[in-house]
């Protein structure tokens, strides 16, 4: 399990497999107590705010945090494999793609970045994706090409917009919420 805070720190922890959350009626106890983390991921200087899991690589960790960069970590070798630092704004969202090879992140800008995962170099943005003031967070779709952004309209009504990768000139659909 991973955990971000603000002291600008990452921490990895080990859940004992024994720990059981549920005693045999099916209520909730207390697990072991957590005192020590088996790992401190430490190259942000500002709060860490979100964190994700590689989908399919094993000890692969997407961090973002208030210093303006987003962070692939190997998390095995508590390194990090690439920043991506052109970020004008607060992150709102960080997502991986379904296999792992891409993530995209929201602003405060309102723009949504598409990064390649093993490079961190951008591949593609969409400009003004939502015009509220609202955050925006976004969720691929099975397939990989076509996704989810949940933002808000200029008059801050909730809006879904479906987009394809292949065309980011406009969504495919926009549904009011």
């Amino acid at each position: 399990m991973a955990t971000a805070s603000e002291d600008t720190n990452i921490k990895i922890w080990s859940i004992p497999e024994s720990w059981e959350p549920c005693d045999d009626k099916g209520n909730a106890k207390a697990g072991e107590g957590l005192s020590e983390s088996v790992l401190d991921l430490d190259a942000h200087t500002k709060k860490v705010t979100l964190l994700r899991y590689h989908p399919t690589a094993n000890n692969t960790l997407l961090s973002a945090a208030g210093d303006l960069t987003v962070k692939v970590w190997d998390v095995e070798n508590s390194a990090v494999v690439h920043s991506f630092d052109d970020i004008p704004d607060l992150v709102h969202d960080i997502v991986w793609n379904l296999t792992g090879d891409q993530y995209a992140f929201s602003c405060k800008d309102k723009n949504i970045r598409f990064v390649d995962g093993r490079t961190g170099k951008a591949s593609q943005t969409i400009d003004k994706a939502h015009h509220g003031a609202k955050s925006v967070k976004l969720v691929y779709v099975n397939d990989g090409d076509k996704f989810f952004s949940f933002g808000a309209s200029k008059q801050s009504g909730r809006e879904i917009k479906v987009w394809d990768q292949k065309d980011l000139s406009k969504p495919l659909h926009t549904e009011s919420v």
